[in-house]
């Protein structure tokens, strides 16, 4: 019922809000370890090992996926609004619904795939090699499964309270 969705409402916030704020923290990380390195490298000719790599594996892919829940909360994907002034409320909200199944089994589709990829990573304990050492990469290859659950989620919650203003007639046609 309604207060279940508002339970679950609650909690998809408190998860797009904590990865958001994962998001914010890997930038930071990422920006303090670039840092260092080019300090490194120009004062005392000597950059730290494997930052390419840690950059590219860790921090770009989290930075990429764990904000996603809280862009799809926000509604703040990139969208073509064109027609939306064309459309009646009642046909955006539909269409509101339509976008969110599609959002949702998109997202489930890339889940499945990148979960095997990540279970398949853990079995071979995936790594790549740097100059001086193997930089381990396969806890980063869950950043994707883990942030599109999240936002996947958030999409099929966000369509099912459209769903739901449609089927109470919250959403009045425009005249």
């Amino acid at each position: 019922g309604v207060g279940q969705m508002a339970v679950i409402d609650r909690g998809l916030e408190r998860i797009a809000r904590f990865l958001g704020g994962a998001g914010i923290l890997v930038a930071l990380l990422m920006a303090l370890h670039i840092v260092i390195d080019v300090a490194a490298r120009f004062l005392f000719n000597a950059p730290l090992a494997g930052t390419l790599e840690i950059v590219a594996n860790y921090y770009m892919v989290g930075l990429i996926f764990a904000p996603l829940a809280l862009v799809q909360r926000k509604r703040a994907h990139i969208a073509a609004d064109f027609l939306a002034g064309v459309f009646g409320r009642r046909l955006r909200t539909g269409l509101d619904v339509v976008i969110a199944v599609a959002m949702t089994a998109f997202c489930g589709a890339v889940i499945w795939r990148t979960g095997i990829e990540a279970l398949r990573s853990i079995d071979t304990l995936e790594a790549v090699q740097t100059s001086g050492y193997f930089v381990y990469v396969f806890p980063a290859r869950w950043f994707i499964p883990v942030g599109l659950t999240a936002m996947g989620c958030c999409a099929l919650a966000q369509g099912i309270g459209s769903f739901r203003q449609l089927l109470r007639g919250e959403v009045e046609a425009d005249s």
